[in-house]
């Protein structure tokens, strides 16, 4: 499959304070989306990320390296076209409807009235937010801001949608609704780009994943390869043992009370057995031994320098 997104080796830094001393934000950073899949793109606050997609949105050029974008320079108007952009923080009028915000983005991006007038009822239902089309968006939720903010970056039919943060600040439900509405985006033929710092949004929809810590990357491909490279870990929880006594079973670690028994963790699957072996053993009733992933931080800590992506 053709790649939509090819970053190589891109570097980007800037000047920063009184003296303007050079800062080096992006180091040598390379990545490849395939064209229709969901890209997820997972970093902590600071680890580069916005910074990575201003310049795939074409808003500034590298330091160095290079970002092509349908295989055209993604600052050029070929790939401008090809590109729809949702900012982590956008900014939108609201003194303007749902609808009024429409026609003025489509202006703005040269769009002719016809086909800006034709493509409002489109985007509108697919975001779901036709009977909010003639509101002001000072009355407009969260989650609907969130929703006319992908309104705006599909207006002109683009192939690639670059999402920077699009569920930050909603609550379950919305994000849970944010997923549905990139899923179904992507089932109409799009490539998605999206960055998180969640990693149950990225696992539940992406097809492959790039994580990003202090400017490098960690590297690229199936989620399940970076859940996998962290610490492995068992929970196991039961009951008919007092604390004191599980205390005293090798291999288990942060040992807790909680109402019906104890729960307890595990590090490494070979520890597994001889831990059940002991409890069994002081005639303990098993309530559940689950693996537990990765916390985020975790897999953050990782050295960079993991597999690039096919």
């Amino acid at each position: 499959m053709p790649n939509m997104l090819e970053v190589e080796k891109v570097d980007q830094h800037f000047r920063c304070g009184f003296l303007m001393r050079r800062t080096q934000v992006l180091h040598a950073v390379e990545l490849r989306v395939p064209a229709k899949s969901i890209f997820g793109f997972l970093g902590p606050n600071g680890a580069g990320k916005t910074t990575l997609i201003t310049l795939i949105a074409g808003l500034r050029k590298p330091s160095s390296g290079v970002i092509k974008v349908g295989g055209h320079d993604a600052t050029g108007t070929a790939a401008r076209m090809k590109t729809g952009y949702l900012p982590e923080r956008p900014y939108f009028h609201d003194h303007l409807t749902g609808e009024g915000l429409l026609k003025y983005v489509g202006t703005l991006s040269g769009m002719s009235r016809p086909k800006i007038l034709a493509r409002i009822p489109k985007v509108l239902s697919l975001v779901g937010l036709t009977e909010a089309r003639r509101v002001e968006l000072r009355k407009y939720s969260k989650g609907m801001l969130q929703r006319i903010g992908i309104a705006q970056a599909i207006l002109h039919d683009p192939e690639f949608l670059v999402l920077d943060e699009p569920m930050s600040g909603l609550d379950p439900l919305g994000r849970k609704e944010m997923r549905e509405l990139i899923v179904g985006l992507a089932a109409g033929g799009r490539t998605i780009f999206f960055s998180s710092h969640i990693i149950t949004d990225v696992e539940a929809i992406c097809d492959n994943v790039a994580v990003i810590n202090k400017g490098r990357m960690i590297g690229c491909g199936p989620i399940g390869e970076f859940l996998s490279k962290g610490p492995v870990k068992t929970e196991i929880a039961f009951a008919g043992v007092d604390a004191a006594a599980a205390r005293g079973i090798d291999g288990l670690e942060q040992v807790r009370e909680m109402p019906d028994g104890i729960r307890a963790l595990v590090p490494g699957q070979e520890a597994v057995g001889r831990a059940l072996t002991q409890l069994l053993d002081l005639k303990a009733r098993i309530l559940w031994v689950n693996p537990v992933r990765p916390s985020l931080e975790e897999i953050f800590e990782q050295p960079a320098g993991g597999r690039r992506a096919p």
